[in-house]
């Protein structure tokens, strides 16, 4: 459960444009996403 929270939470930093691809790449390596919902939220919209 606390990887879905992560997961949610990382989803509405980046809608909100508070991080980057970078950023997101970083919580890949260690470990908090996986490639996966790294690319779900980068499909994502983002706020103007």
């Amino acid at each position: 459960m606390n990887d879905k929270i992560v997961y949610l939470f990382l989803l509405n930093m980046w809608i909100m444009k508070r991080i980057d691809e970078a950023y997101l790449s970083e919580q890949v390596v260690k470990g908090r996403i996986n490639e996966g919902e790294k690319a779900v939220i980068l499909v994502a919209s983002q706020v103007v």
